[in-house]
């Protein structure tokens, strides 16, 4: 079958680029490119796989001239991705081949500062610029609105060059959360304040708010600092609030999942406290045929047979679902279509519930079979192909798959038991009476719809809107939970990347010790969470907020999907400089976030790699997790003596041998530093056997065994325990990297 690009994808006409779009398309875009999906939304929340400019312009997946510092090419060269090959093992897909990898490569070896481009002409906003302009609004707002205004910022993310495009979806992601949070009939507009558009102005009272509500979320806030402004005591005093305004693209990712969007939204800790509240009479509605229903055998989220289930309530309408952990015996809705429960009825195990609010918008809930709320449903029930860990977690992956509202669904329940005369009369009437036609509940479904794509154009968003296919509170919490660059830590502490380098040496060792990993490539958005408030004060300044007595606040937990999955194979590479003289001696050092096999390689220009650990000083090269490895500090030194660039590589191994690499076996023992002819090749080459092998392999799997296999290639990813059973022939996991250092 021919395959059509979408007509938006521009097709490169430099044989470098041509070359990988080709490898791309053909392993990639059935999964990553709007227009090219298998699926109804793009996987991970990234289908943009085929615009080169794009994906260039993005530090998490592309490092400049560095393939195996890319996360892009990580994926590929660890065998992570081609998922549907190393993980679902369908062997129709095409394997990965060397001349693949080394295409892709080659391509991100060609690629400059892509990301810079977008700030082209663009002033900085500073500080001073966002307390400045609140100000201004807080003077020309009417006397009694003043206190209750606020402000969500995206000045770093304008400042780190988001394109003007995202920076289009992210503002209306934003406003799109807040009215999600809205406990008043009216909505809460797109309204900006200042000529960047980067500061969107919103009052608690329209929103329904009190100042408690804020409070919960300053409380939550690890970005809180008190500029160096002088409007900065107006802005309190005349707000009455220690801050005013938060970053947006943390609010929407923290406050977009739980515990903090239930706590925002109110929500009972169980379905029964949530139909009280809402006025939902779940049974007597059944029993009078007020709600009305349509089952399927499958939908997009649930693995099983599935029912939805409508009620009125006073602000529009109440949606929820039936979901099962099995399409059988009682489980089965073409068996059981009453309920539930009963003697007849079926045995649910939980549930995802849709509600309108006041202003239009929707809010979402998930529960348990006996009411318990859920953060995230169970896997083996439903599961999120968007999220990166697959599961669904209530708001953010609910307002993905809702995008614009609810959703069409084909009833296939009446049609099969009106024609089967082995139910009984009465319980084929009950099933005509709640299952409607199917036009019927297509005309319920397009009366929410339009109600929900009402209340968007009243608060000026545009409910069609994406970015790369991604809806746009998505985005923006990606945005957020995506590895932060050079370019995007310094945003976040005020500066442009070359001011961010000289105020950061005088924040310390540590200080230092990250801008050298920044310099080198990328770190992990918690982790840099972690640290942004141990270096402000010494960076900038700024100075660090007390958040601990705020009045009415509500303290909660962290977001229960961290920026980086808990237990994630990582490994982190990083020189003591980035920039050297010749003959300057560099420490290199190395940690990995499991137990693995350590190698460092450094690879010369003409491909040939020099194995610098494990080295005749240090033969063991089995490392714990967290434990940092260094090399030239003690035994010897690494004297650089020749200019140009230094491409240091380490690949961590799990499962394989813990002495060979690129299939050359070492022996510390007898060689100082060994050498691989190659290496680069070499390393490409195994890439390819392994798909074949791993097709090869799939086709002598029963299905047990591939789901077992899944499940453990997964766990042996994020560092899960592997299920039970799994099969011994899961191969080895890997975590690769590459830092590159210039010599002058």
């Amino acid at each position: 079958m021919k395959v059509v690009i979408p007509p938006d994808v521009p097709i490169p006409t430099d044989p470098i680029a041509r070359a990988a779009f080709e490898v791309l398309e053909k392993h990639c875009s059935r999964c990553h490119q709007v227009g090219m999906l298998n699926r109804e939304r793009p996987a991970k929340n990234f289908g943009n796989i085929l615009q080169l400019g794009q994906i260039a312009a993005d530090p998490h997946l592309i490092q400049p001239g560095n393939p195996e510092g890319s996360k892009l090419f990580q994926q590929l060269l660890n065998k992570e991705m081609p998922y549907d090959i190393y993980y679902e093992f369908d062997s129709s897909k095409p394997a990965v081949t060397a001349e693949d990898m080394a295409a892709v490569s080659a391509w991100i070896k060609s690629t400059g500062d892509q990301e810079a481009a977008a700030c082209a002409g663009r002033k900085f906003v500073t500080s001073e610029d966002v307390v400045n302009a609140i100000a201004a609004d807080l003077q020309a707002e009417p006397d009694h609105r003043v206190k209750n205004m606020r402000y969500f910022t995206l000045a770093n993310v304008y400042n780190s060059c988001a394109t003007d495009e995202a920076m289009n979806v992210y503002r209306q992601g934003l406003v799109k959360l807040l009215n999600g949070f809205g406990r008043r009939s009216d909505v809460v507009r797109l309204i900006t304040i200042d000529p960047a558009k980067v500061i969107v102005a919103v009052n608690l009272d329209d929103l329904g708010w009190t100042e408690a509500d804020w409070n919960t979320v300053l409380a939550a806030y690890p970005y809180a600092v008190q500029p160096d402004v002088k409007m900065f005591d107006f802005v309190t005093q005349a707000t009455g609030t220690i801050l005013p305004y938060v970053r947006a693209d943390w609010f929407t990712f923290t406050a977009a999942q739980p515990p903090l969007y239930d706590t925002l939204l109110q929500l009972p800790t169980n379905y029964q406290g949530l139909t009280k509240k809402l006025g939902v009479d779940l049974e007597g509605n059944i029993k009078n045929y007020i709600a009305q229903r349509a089952g399927f055998q499958k939908s997009g989220v649930s693995r099983n047979n599935r029912m939805i289930e409508r009620h009125p309530i006073s602000t529009g309408y109440f949606w929820t679902s039936y979901d099962f952990a099995t399409s059988e015996g009682q489980q089965s809705l073409f068996q059981h279509p009453l309920g539930p429960g009963g003697p007849n009825g079926f045995v649910q195990a939980g549930g995802e519930s849709i509600f309108s609010l006041p202003n239009g918008f929707q809010a979402y809930y998930l529960a348990k079979a006996d009411g318990e709320s859920l953060n995230k449903g169970p896997p083996n029930i439903v599961q999120d192909p968007s999220a990166r860990d697959f599961s669904v977690t209530n708001g953010i992956s609910c307002m993905g798959c809702h995008d614009q509202g609810m959703r069409k669904a084909t009833d296939a329940i009446r049609k099969a038991i009106s024609a089967d005369h082995s139910f009984n009369k009465d319980d084929r009437e009950t099933v005509k009476a709640l299952y409607p036609e199917v036009e019927a509940m297509n005309g319920m479904i397009e009366d929410d719809f339009q109600r929900f794509g009402a209340a968007m154009k009243r608060a000026g968003l545009d409910p069609t809107l994406k970015l790369g296919g991604v809806e746009m509170t998505n985005a923006l919490s990606k945005r957020y939970e995506d590895d932060v660059s050079l370019r995007r830590a310094a945003a976040e502490y005020g500066f442009d990347a070359d001011s961010f380098k000289e105020h950061f040496i005088d924040a310390g060792p540590e200080a230092i010790a990250l801008l050298h990993r920044l310099e080198q490539g990328i770190v992990p958005r918690d982790q840099f969470e972690g640290l942004y408030t141990k270096f402000v004060e010494g960076s900038t300044e700024d100075r660090l907020l007390d958040l601990s007595s705020l009045k009415g606040a509500t303290k909660v937990a962290a977001p229960v999907t961290p920026p980086v999955p808990g237990g994630a194979f990582q490994l982190v590479l990083t020189a003591d400089k980035t920039d050297y003289s010749v003959n300057d001696t560099a420490v290199f050092s190395a940690s990995a976030t499991r137990d693995c096999s350590l190698f460092i390689v450094n690879v010369a220009a003409n491909g040939d790699g020099t194995i610098i650990f494990p080295n005749k000083f240090q033969t063991d090269n089995a490392i714990h997790a967290g434990q940092v490895v260094q090399l030239g500090a003690e035994h010897f030194r690494f004297r650089l003596k020749d200019p140009g660039h230094e491409k240091v590589v380490a690949v961590c191994k799990v499962n394989g041998s813990t002495r060979s690499i690129n299939g050359y076996t070492i022996d510390p023992s007898k060689q100082t530093f060994a050498v691989i002819k190659d290496f680069e090749k070499n390393r490409f080459r195994e890439i390819g056997v392994e798909g074949a092998e791993t097709q090869k392999e799939a086709a002598g799997l029963d299905d047990y065994q591939r789901e077992q296999e899944k499940a453990a290639k997964i766990a042996a990813v994020t560092g899960a325990p592997p299920p039970s059973g799994s099969p011994e022939h899961v191969k080895e996991t890997v975590a690769s990297t590459a830092i590159i250092i210039q010599v002058q």
